[in-house]
């Protein structure tokens, strides 16, 4: 990737991370007008990213990213709609990587909020609808408590891997890093 592809995948992710603010954020923390609330209610009842797309939530996502981001891949549309509805369920934004916000213990059971087995199913997702659905199941596991940018950048990157199946270091491989920040929480609670 050039690095004018990086500045405008930046760029679109920050948008991003700046729709989601608008939505969430209360006003007074806002320096633009708070988006409906019904973009957010939209987008929570869509089971699939093709639903999302029909939301005006998502339009107005999809049309403040840069065109040539909109343009890039046959499926970007597909993508940056799974980002806006899975956005839509995260309510409070985390420091941690999505990976470690899955392998966080709970206080009361001493064991991950997520359980290996769910890790590996999200991991293994075949589809873009299976991944849309095991997804969203774990962020409303985690109580809507994900970091907006971490998720924007795994989206992004399982799309990115699942339809162009470019070789990449196993480190740098999403489901990769999922499993290592998972348990590396773990390893040092």
């Amino acid at each position: 990737m050039s690095g004018q592809q990086k500045e405008l995948v930046n760029k679109a992710k920050w948008q991003a991370e700046q729709w989601w603010q608008q939505m969430m954020l209360p006003q007074a923390e806002l320096n633009v007008p708070k988006a409906p609330a019904r973009y957010r209610a939209e987008l929570r009842r869509c089971g699939s990213a093709d639903a999302a797309m029909l939301t005006e939530g998502f339009r107005v996502l999809w049309l403040a990213l840069p065109a040539e981001i909109r343009e890039q891949h046959s499926y970007s549309i597909e993508a940056w709609a799974t980002v806006a509805a899975i956005l839509s369920h995260v309510s409070q934004a985390q420091e941690k990587t999505f990976g470690a916000s899955l392998g966080q213990l709970d206080a009361k059971t001493d064991k991950a909020v997520v359980s290996e087995l769910r890790l590996q199913q999200l991991q293994g997702a075949k589809t873009s609808q299976d991944f849309f659905r095991r997804l969203h199941r774990l962020v409303r596991q985690l109580g809507g408590k994900a970091n907006p940018e971490a998720l924007i950048a795994d989206i992004l990157d399982w799309f990115g891997e699942h339809y162009t199946q470019q070789p990449r270091r196993a480190d740098k491989r999403v489901a990769v890093r999922w499993a290592l920040d998972y348990y590396s929480v773990q390893a040092h609670a």
